[in-house]
């Protein structure tokens, strides 16, 4: 799943004819690889515990080029193994929004395409409810040795239904996590789990966008 490239966009100042400011904005700017979404209709039901256990394979369709894609879900530990279509393969072992504590052949970085890290999280998300936090650290060290400390903080911001292709509405909780340089949005849906994803980098350029058609 490959970043979107950002766009010039030409704007004639009125009164001003032969002035033409280019700015250069990602195409997320218009909101793509966000999932379709309405205000609720019905109460949405609780979240009590991340449900890891109960994740399975998830079918995908991919905001960003349309293709759809499997995500293959396995326990391990008290966790889960989630093996992407493109090869990548990362282990999450606190809940689906902590970061990863492993991940392997994922993204064009040479050093960080693979990684082994400790998280520790501080606070709760669940039960899940508007406005709930919770900050994980996670200590990584990269295949070639390097290390890494970033800081991420997740915060239930709101409830709506998601527009699924095939499936109706779905009601879901907005969680937003933000480590300073990458932006998380996952819509998590009692019963089901993450229905739709979304993340940018510190630029706005969107670098994964699914939602969930199964």
């Amino acid at each position: 799943m490959k970043p979107i490239l950002a766009m010039s966009l030409a704007v004639v100042l009125g009164g001003c004819a032969a002035s033409t400011i280019y700015l250069d904005l990602p195409l997320d700017f218009w909101g793509k690889g966000r999932p379709e979404t309405r205000q609720l209709t019905a109460d949405i039901a609780p979240v009590k515990s991340p449900m890891l256990r109960r994740l399975r394979s998830m079918q995908v369709k991919n905001l960003l080029d349309g293709e759809p894609h499997r995500l293959r879900i396995s326990r391990v530990g008290n966790g889960i193994r989630v093996r992407e279509t493109d090869g990548c393969v990362w282990t999450r072992s606190h809940d689906w929004f902590a970061p990863s504590d492993s991940f392997a052949r994922c993204g064009t970085s040479k050093n960080w395409h693979t990684a082994e890290a400790r998280v520790r999280r501080e606070g709760s998300l669940f039960p899940l409810r508007v406005g709930n936090t919770a900050t994980y650290e996670r200590e990584a060290v990269s295949w070639n040795g390097k290390r890494s400390t970033r800081r991420t903080r997740c915060v239930v911001k709101d409830t709506v239904e998601v527009l699924r292709p095939g499936q109706g509405a779905t009601p879901a909780y907005v969680v937003a996590c933000d480590d300073g340089r990458v932006q998380r949005t996952t819509w998590y849906a009692p019963r089901k789990g993450p229905v739709a994803y979304h993340e940018i980098d510190g630029e706005n350029r969107v670098r994964d966008a699914w939602v969930r058609i199964d």
